[in-house]
């Protein structure tokens, strides 16, 4: 019980990096296909408005149709968006995403027969599958608890006109959309954490160092970005003298250690082999006591079999960091600063701390 609440509390504070999603799905060109796709459903809210008006059940004052006309130039723009211009940034994805609910609910609002308002709970769980994929838990609630108070704006009329039981099953069709956009989107988070751990270790694979990265970097912060670049002294010696089994059983001790000695809010990736990478926000004095601490974690005995560590820091003002895409390309320079520093604490003999030129005023911290 207390794992699985745990696991929800953890998938509803997920901050679900938008472009990063975008981008997976586009180095597999698939975004243009996605992009027809969406654009193809958002034609069927005018389509439906225009049967509408040619129907008997048309509204009958000018206003009802000047809302209905209005929306089929809504909802064509909104299609044409999709097919003809880039995939939006998350901001306008967002704004679309309302655009269509509210166009959704109008157009059932005004229509007096089953089948428009069936079809617009469809149309309604259809957007809800969009915003599980691409947008996080509180956007999807948003949109659930829009769902939501349309069915019921829709299902009170059948009500007071005594028709419960059709009512009852607008509610019941409508619970789909309340119910399968949340599941899907737990699922996705559960799958998208999987493939961003390491299996071993499971601490954060470089995949996952990148994507959680971005939202850390992206956060308004007056604190400096630090990283810290982490290389086993070697290692080698150690799958060569015990094997690779006890190889791999120090790997996941000292991942534990790390993760323990980490400062709070820290990103703690196994970056490769017996790599491993720390992104975290503190003051320059704080980051260089804090790679001392997680040096001085690495270097406990393991049984009979100790390990010590060259960590590289490189520290950077969160002004220097751009955009999303430029946060990315400022993460690996960032990276590579602290891995150079992290090969010459290794060239000067190993276990200890140095920090990249630039990055602090404090100089090189070797273990006594």
């Amino acid at each position: 019980m207390r794992v699985g609440l745990r696991l929800l509390r953890d998938w509803w504070r997920e901050d679900v990096d938008y472009g990063w999603v975008v981008d997976a799905i586009a180095s597999r060109s698939s975004l243009g296909v996605l992009k027809v796709a969406i654009g193809v459903c958002g034609l069927v809210a005018p389509a439906i408005c225009v049967l509408m008006l040619l129907s008997p059940q048309a509204p009958d004052g000018p206003l009802g149709r000047a809302v209905l006309w209005l929306l089929v130039g809504a909802g064509v723009a909104w299609g044409v968006r999709w097919v003809v211009l880039p995939w939006p940034a998350e901001a306008e994805s967002l704004v679309l995403v309302a655009i269509a609910d509210v166009s959704v609910t109008v157009v059932c609002a005004l229509s007096p027969g089953y089948v428009v308002r069936s079809v617009g709970m469809l149309l309604l769980l259809i957007v809800g599958i969009y915003v599980s994929a691409f947008h996080a838990p509180k956007a999807l609630a948003v949109h659930t608890m829009w769902s939501l108070g349309s069915a019921a704006l829709l299902a009170a009329p059948l009500i007071g006109s005594g028709d419960v039981t059709s009512a009852a099953i607008m509610m019941l069709g409508m619970a789909a959309a309340v119910v399968v956009p949340p599941g899907l989107q737990f699922c996705y988070w559960v799958l998208r954490s999987e493939m961003l751990s390491d299996p071993l270790t499971m601490l954060l694979s470089r995949r996952g160092l990148d994507y959680h990265s971005a939202a850390l970097l992206a956060r308004p912060s007056p604190l400096p970005v630090c990283v810290m670049m982490i290389d086993l002294d070697r290692f080698k010696s150690v799958n060569d003298s015990f094997g690779h089994t006890a190889g791999d059983e120090v790997l996941v001790c000292i991942a534990d250690r790390l993760r323990r000695a980490a400062p709070a809010g820290s990103i703690v990736s196994r970056f490769g082999g017996e790599e491993f990478a720390v992104i975290v926000r503190l003051p320059g004095a704080a980051a260089v006591a804090a790679a001392e601490r997680l040096r001085g974690a690495v270097a406990a005995p393991i049984g009979s079999i100790s390990v010590t560590a060259s960590l590289g820091l490189a520290i950077v003002d969160r002004a220097a960091i751009g955009d999303r895409r430029g946060t990315r390309d400022s993460l690996r320079e960032i990276l590579g600063s602290a891995d150079r520093a992290m090969y010459q604490a290794k060239q000067r003999g190993g276990d200890a701390v140095l920090a990249a030129p630039h990055s602090c005023s404090a100089q090189a911290s070797s273990a006594s």
